[in-house]
């Protein structure tokens, strides 16, 4: 039976002309395929493209879980997998927005990306690199993350592109992946990409960034030491190592005087006038490309602000306060309620002005303060205060539908600081682990910095709570 099959006359196959499945660039594609003449392992190739490229996104998922792991059947499936993947970049539902309940990104493509990705072949860099410019930054998010973390060196000009794109600046959750995708190759050349980058960015970005440059030894430059050191001097490292630590508190706490001695001139405008023409303040915090996020950093731990103890380094944050009837519980004395809102108005007042920042409220139902993000400025956190001191413990406890709103807030919001006494009682999840699971996958994509502080909660929520923290590069505090 065999014998009489590879002898046979090769066929080809006949496809019906484009319709709204397919645009015609794909059909062009799979015509080309289908004139090929068979082979023996074609008819296998065959099923397994028409299940990768179908409409239906669980097959794709069953698909790509069900090859063998082995290197050499991962390997014989990477050419029809690439080219699946092709048929997919080009198909139009997937160049234009998601409809109404589709996501973005299915899960299925995911994977498909992140199994071309694990293969370390030219191919593999040359197809991720392809979606980097697909019009949904969904797509280019994952092909990048792939890319950084099999250590594609031959894209990393390719990313790098990336910082002048359209999607950079418009959302949090691009820049911190493109950042992560660059760290994770480890390449002199991703390094200084990085340099490049943190002349862009601010607030949470920045102080990770810093975190990691920081770790950066000669070794990332492949011992290169004359590399390394021109690498750090672009980014302020070695000047900030210049002077003893003592010296260098001394000299910007001398900074910070003399910003505030102009502040207090303000209601003096002659005055005021001539200080400020022998010394120009910088109008605004983010970051020029004269100033690193090393110097960024520096500027904010001499005088952080913070939130039961967590530091406030995010520039865009949200704090998400639970208000539900638990909340009136009186511990030694005082309500949680109370001691919340204390500590909340204490972070509110610490705020830099330059900050954007939110609260929503829960207990059944879901209430922001403002429905964006608004400035620090001084009649911005009066209000603020004022609607915190007026809340009160309402119902139920809906964590999920919080968090939700949460990661939905804003596409520029880098950390939130969710404070919570209990156990969710209400909403469409309230298992806590599949909380956990729904939000961790949905944050994947917006990469926002999850804190939380626990109340007088029993171990399994306090569980629940640093579990939620931690892969977000977050804090848990846990308090009475």
């Amino acid at each position: 039976m065999e014998s009489s099959r590879r002898s046979a006359k090769p066929q080809t196959r006949r496809l019906d002309p484009p319709s709204g499945r397919q645009t015609f660039v794909a059909w062009l594609l799979a015509m080309a395929f289908a004139l090929t003449p068979a082979s023996a392992d074609e008819p296998v190739s065959i099923r397994l493209q028409q299940k990768l490229v179908g409409r239906h996104d669980n097959l794709r998922v069953n698909t790509i879980n069900s090859l063998p792991a082995d290197y050499q059947s991962r390997l014989d499936a990477l050419p029809t997998v690439i080219a699946s993947l092709e048929l997919l970049r080009n198909d139009r539902r997937f160049r234009g927005p998601a409809g109404k309940n589709e996501p973005e990104l299915p899960e299925g493509v995911l994977l498909m990306i992140q199994f071309v990705g694990q293969m370390d072949r030219p191919e593999s860099t040359q197809a991720l690199c392809e979606l980097l410019d697909m019009p949904r930054p969904t797509w280019i998010m994952a092909a990048a993350q792939s890319l950084g973390h099999h250590q594609h060196h031959n894209s990393i000009e390719q990313l790098e592109k990336l910082i002048d794109s359209d999607h950079f600046p418009d959302s949090y959750g691009f820049r911190f992946v493109l950042a992560r995708a660059l760290t994770e190759m480890n390449h002199p050349d991703a390094w200084e990409a990085l340099a490049r980058l943190s002349a862009h960015v601010d607030g949470q970005l920045a102080y990770l960034l810093e975190k990691e440059f920081n770790e950066v030894t000669a070794a990332g430059f492949l011992g290169d030491k004359e590399r390394f050191d021109k690498w750090r001097d672009s980014l302020g490292l070695n000047s900030a190592s210049s002077l003893p630590d003592d010296e260098e508190m001394k000299l910007e706490s001398g900074i910070n005087v003399l910003a505030d001695a102009i502040k207090k001139l303000n209601g003096n405008p002659k005055t005021s006038n001539q200080v400020a023409s022998t010394l120009e303040l910088p109008q605004k915090m983010n970051l020029s490309p004269g100033q690193s996020a090393v110097s960024y950093l520096r500027q904010k731990r001499l005088s952080p602000s913070h939130y039961y103890g967590i530091e406030i380094y995010a520039k865009r944050l949200l704090f998400v306060l639970d208000r539900s009837g638990s909340m009136n519980s009186v511990v030694y004395g005082q309500s949680r309620m109370d001691k919340a809102k204390r500590e909340l108005i204490a972070a509110i007042e610490g705020l830099d002005p330059e900050c954007e920042f939110g609260i929503i409220v829960f207990d059944t139902a879901i209430r922001p303060w403002r429905s964006m993000l608004v400035e620090a400025n001084e009649q911005n956190k009066r209000e603020s205060i004022n609607f915190v001191s007026k809340l009160s413990g309402g119902n139920r406890t809906n964590t999920y539908a919080a968090l939700r709103n949460a990661l939905e807030f804003d596409s520029q919001l880098e950390a939130v600081f969710m404070l919570t006494d209990g156990q969710p009682t209400t909403g469409a999840l309230v298992n806590p682990s599949a909380i956990l699971l729904d939000i961790l996958r949905r944050n994947a994509v917006h990469n926002i910095t999850i804190n939380t502080v626990a109340i007088s909660v029993e171990p399994p929520m306090e569980s629940f709570l640093r579990q939620l923290a931690e892969p977000s590069r977050g804090e848990c505090r846990v308090v009475d």
